[in-house]
């Protein structure tokens, strides 16, 4: 038994979590940070887009998002992506033209993207760009006002619809200190753009030029890449680029494209191109230091996460990267202290927790490791590795029953969880346990996804103690 043992926990490992580095749900990441207090359905919205985009003559170069629980439609820009957010049941009634109240509040964000309006949040927060100021953005505010009167004019809308709406949601009192402006001076801007709707006045919204028609490819990419079509995607990046060579998001786009069909070194030339063009693109050192990762290069990986930090020191990812690249290295205290300095920017980040109690475990600091993946469990209940990582500490503890509702826990989140299976097994076999232990292992081999040292170890376990 002893001499069992000492074997077991020589070659135990703790599992390592894959990361995220594609941008796919950065919309629904923008819409929970947004939601705060939906048309019935995603089509209903297109079609309504459409009817405004259609009275300029404009495509869409922009991601229409549902987003419930906003009561509210949003114009924003992330990650180079301009986004208009909506709320469905806030905009239920658009389909039938019934509700002009509510077009008129959509035909409001479109004109903010029409308007050049929306500056990346992301640049925001790293304070690239100034803030605009209080005036600024009054006078942004009566821009979107002036379109949306436009659109409903064009379309047959009332302009008292659009009065109504404006009248519910502002005042006349000073607007000095507001970022929006006073009522009457809503009201004016609404009536300048409907009599323009009107033909009253002579007005061009929207002026083709060689940068819009660039982004016209850019966003029936990002369209492509939803459908999965990943090969028709990079030949719209590309022509985008042969139209506007200094457009540093496509070159990110296509290399996010390129790095999910495993053209690593491609990637790395469109990150490296994008950061040419834009010296302070966070997302292009972060992804190129990921595709740097999947080549072995660690060194070079952690050049480009230092370069993310440097640029943005409250970039909690890139801490979170680069310990993951020093884990790699054995430099375990050196990822402690970035996946600490991760937490401290985000202390709900569940997966620098579970990272870090890997690395503490590693360092034999087992009671650390521990106190790690409960905290991870608490953030995310249905974190599977962190349920077998505190399971596998446990073991090594030799608290066989901790380990054992460890790894049952695990397996009830991943049936399929081979090495939970033939740790449970380890576990009741020290308690005595042999069936159970048998039964562990025996399943274990049976799914056939153990690491290398289990994938050893288990076919002797089970010949020298289940015959």
């Amino acid at each position: 038994m002893k001499k069992l043992t000492h074997l077991f926990l020589l070659l135990i490992p703790f599992l390592s979590f894959s990361q995220d580095y594609g941008n796919n749900s950065d919309a629904i990441e923008i819409c929970a940070a947004m939601q705060s207090n939906n048309f019935s359905s995603d089509t209903k919205a297109e079609n309504a887009l459409d009817q405004i985009l259609n009275v300029i003559g404009a495509s869409k170069r922009f991601v229409l998002q549902p987003c419930d629980n906003i009561n509210n439609a949003v114009a924003t820009s992330f990650k180079g992506i301009r986004y208009i957010l909506y709320d469905r049941d806030f905009m239920d009634s658009l389909d039938n033209g019934t509700n002009w109240g509510n077009l008129f509040i959509l035909a409001h964000e479109v004109g903010h993207h029409i308007n050049g309006h929306s500056v990346d949040i992301v640049l925001y927060a790293a304070d690239i760009v100034e803030s605009k100021t209080l005036e600024q953005k009054r006078l942004q505010e009566l821009e979107a006002d002036e379109f949306a009167g436009f659109i409903l004019a064009k379309l047959g809308g009332d302009i008292s619809e659009a009065n109504k709406i404006i009248s519910k949601i502002s005042t006349n009192d000073d607007d000095t200190y507001d970022t929006h402006p006073s009522r009457s001076k809503r009201l004016n801007a609404i009536k300048i753009g409907y009599n323009k709707g009107l033909g009253n006045e002579t007005t061009v919204y929207e002026a083709p030029t060689k940068a819009q028609t660039s982004e016209e490819y850019f966003y029936r990419a990002y369209e492509k890449i939803n459908l999965k079509d990943y090969y028709g995607a990079i030949a719209d990046y590309t022509k985008a680029i042969e139209i506007n060579p200094n457009f540093s998001n496509a070159y990110y786009n296509r290399g996010l494209t390129k790095y999910d069909l495993k053209d690593y070194k491609g990637a790395i030339e469109d990150y490296t191109k994008a950061i040419e063009i834009n010296p302070n693109y966070i997302q292009a050192y972060n992804n190129r230091g990921a595709v740097k990762r999947e080549l072995k290069d660690n060194y070079g990986a952690i050049a480009d996460y230092t370069k993310a930090i440097e640029i943005n020191p409250n970039h909690s990812s890139a801490y979170y990267n680069r310990g993951a690249v020093k884990s790699e290295l054995k430099d375990n205290y050196g990822a402690i202290a970035d996946y600490t300095k991760a937490i401290e920017i985000n202390p709900n980040f569940s997966n620098a927790y579970n990272n870090r109690g890997k690395s503490k475990a590693i360092l034999k600091n087992y009671y650390g490791a521990i106190s790690d993946f409960t905290k991870t469990i608490e953030i995310n209940p249905n974190h599977s590795h962190a349920y077998y990582n505190r399971g596998n500490a446990k073991f090594i503890l030799k608290d066989y029953y901790g380990a054992i509702s460890d790894c049952t826990k695990d397996i009830e989140i991943n049936p399929n969880k081979s090495v939970a299976y033939f740790r449970r097994g380890l576990s009741k076999y020290f308690l005595g346990d042999t069936n159970g232990a048998c039964k562990d292992a025996r399943k274990a081999l049976e799914l056939g996804t153990l690491t290398t040292n289990d994938a050893v170890l288990a076919p002797k376990f089970i010949n020298n103690e289940c015959n």
